[in-house]
């Protein structure tokens, strides 16, 4: 009965620890919006990650996602956006403040 009760408190504990080491290794991905263009222009993610784009322009911004796939809101002045990574997520988006014509940023899944 005891060798049984261990049993299944170690699948418990295996199944927990790899739930949070799946969770663990989804990162967040940090892309400045800046006058004219993103920093970094190219980011490296995968599924389950997460791209927070932060506006450090002069006005607010908008980002679209390649063949509109996924528009943000606009995005204030030292406002955010988060974008969750999925395996279809377009590689590419571009967007716009009022003042500034439109640039282009990227993600990359290699």
């Amino acid at each position: 009965m005891m060798l049984s009760s261990y049993r299944k408190s170690a699948g418990a504990l295996a199944l927990a620890l790899s739930v949070c080491a799946a969770s663990a290794m989804a990162e967040n991905r940090n892309v400045l919006i800046v006058d004219g263009a993103y920093f970094p222009a190219l980011s490296h993610v995968q599924p389950g990650d997460q791209v927070v784009f932060t506006n450090n322009a002069t006005g607010s911004h908008t980002i679209t996602g390649e063949g509109d796939a996924w528009t943000s809101d606009a995005i204030p002045v030292n406002g955010s956006y988060t974008l969750d990574i999925t395996a279809e997520t377009p590689t590419t988006f571009s967007g716009q403040t009022l003042e500034e014509p439109a640039f282009e940023g990227a993600i990359s899944f290699d």
